[in-house]
């Protein structure tokens, strides 16, 4: 009998905390891996490629998507501080024509099926490849230089500068601001993976900036930890609900 009435009494505590579960799925825009698809730069093609996406995604019961909005320090949303993304249209800076904002696309679409959008933004990573053409005229990176490195073949944000930080909390702001998202992931927040043979070039900044720090390793960590509790204050304090 006791363990009739403990039993009882556990099926309706655990009914009574069962948590919500977050089930996602990443849709990738570099390189064009999940979206839009390869070459495919026509609005009305991107938006039904989007909309078989979350329609599958619905009838999986995925709650969430993951939607990399900002692959490398570019945009799938209309921003005033970086250029459209040239996975998007096929050319960095170029908006799509005829005009619509893929993000709020999204948002609408995804919250019509119950979905929720977290967008994921790769915080430091500027070019996948050496080939600076490729950046729009009106890129950071002509007007302000100073603030990139270059490491292997790619380019970079220097993570030890304070105006790198106060750049990307500009860029969150500015996205949490006008979009109802319920979620802002980071993704390669850290710095790159070490190339053999290859310092990471920011000796000149550790040098300039120390910040207390006599271990070049604990002061890059350091850098790590002040630009995601900053994101986190600026997310806060625009919209406390935004996870």
């Amino acid at each position: 009998f006791l363990f009739c009435i403990l039993h009882f009494a556990f099926c309706i505590t655990a009914n009574a905390q069962h948590k919500h579960e977050m089930r996602a799925a990443w849709v990738a825009t570099v390189a064009n891996i999940d979206w839009p698809k390869k070459g495919c730069f026509d609005v009305d093609s991107q938006k039904q490629q989007m909309i078989e996406i979350l329609d599958s995604l619905k009838a999986l019961k995925f709650n969430a998507i993951v939607f990399q909005i900002r692959p490398t320090s570019d945009a799938f949303y209309q921003s005033e501080l970086e250029p459209w993304s040239m996975f998007l249209t096929g050319k960095q800076g170029v908006a799509p024509a005829p005009f619509y904002d893929p993000l709020d696309f999204t948002i609408a679409e995804a919250h019509k099926r119950q979905i929720e959008v977290h967008v994921r933004l790769n915080p430091y990573r500027v070019l996948n490849t050496d080939k600076l053409n490729l950046l729009s005229d009106n890129h950071l990176y002509h007007q302000k230089p100073e603030l990139f490195v270059k490491y292997g073949t790619q380019y970079y944000f220097n993570p030890g500068l304070d105006e790198t930080r106060s750049f990307l909390n500009k860029v969150v702001a500015d996205i949490v601001t006008r979009y109802d998202i319920d979620a802002v992931h980071f993704d390669d927040y850290f710095y790159p993976y070490r190339i053999a043979g290859e310092e990471f070039p920011d000796d000149a900044t550790f040098k300039a900036h120390p910040r207390g720090f006599a271990n070049k390793d604990d002061w890059r960590r350091n850098n790590v930890n002040l630009i995601i509790r900053e994101l986190n204050t600026t997310i806060k304090s625009i919209k406390p609900w935004v996870e």
